[in-house]
């Protein structure tokens, strides 16, 4: 099992951080554009399981698994959108993406000076986020 990589965005849809640890096949466009897709994606499912859902409330989207690999999904109250891709088998993954949530916090929330609604520049949370990732029993 492997974890391939990791997309974080904010409440107005800016990807502020991104990661790859094993990602085999590159993609067909620029990264931003990859972004963009990823995020539309996101909302997409998300207004797609309101609409189907059969109970009333908030329909939470998790993950979603492929042959290949499973995208798994975590929001925030306040927005912001966690995604993290990984091998269809890997478990364990909502507890990371809370431990990811745990780190924004610690490292960038905290800090006055950071600016939430740009790119994360906080070398303490890439490198954290990165011990975090490698360090889980599913990454190889």
């Amino acid at each position: 099992m492997t974890i391939y990589n990791f997309y974080f965005f904010n409440k107005n849809g800016i990807c502020i951080a991104y990661k790859e640890w094993s990602r085999e096949k590159r993609a067909a466009m620029s990264q931003e554009e990859e972004f963009k897709l990823v995020y539309g994606m996101l909302l997409s499912l998300r207004s797609f399981c309101s609409k189907l859902s059969i109970k009333g409330g908030q329909q939470l989207v998790q993950n979603f698994r492929t042959s290949s690999y499973r995208m798994n999904y975590m929001e925030t109250n306040t927005g912001l959108k966690f995604v993290l891709n990984t091998d269809p088998d890997a478990d364990g993954i909502p507890d990371l993406l809370q431990s990811i949530f745990q780190i924004y916090i610690e490292t960038v929330l905290k800090n006055p000076f950071a600016d939430t609604s740009k790119k994360i520049q906080s070398e303490i949370f890439h490198s954290r986020v990165d011990e975090a990732v490698r360090a889980h029993h599913c990454y190889t």
